[in-house]
């Protein structure tokens, strides 16, 4: 039996945190676009379609991300 979070085809680019169960560390964290599928274990997942607000989640919690260009 599978417990996989999905999320599959979002209308618009979706970033994602997954959070172990306690919601103390972040233990994955990337983008999906339209044209993809995500599937994961963890269950405490936090979705943003703004890129800020999930970087800001990210840098208050020790992640620094590089810049795209």
């Amino acid at each position: 039996m599978s417990n996989k979070e999905k999320l599959s085809y979002p209308d618009v680019k979706t970033f994602y945190i997954c959070f172990n169960n306690e919601r103390s560390e972040i233990k994955s964290y990337g983008s999906i676009s339209p044209q993809q599928c995500f599937a994961t274990n963890w269950i405490e997942i936090d979705y943003y379609t703004n890129k800020t607000e999930w970087t800001k989640i990210l840098l208050q919690n020790g992640i620094e991300r590089e810049v795209e260009e």
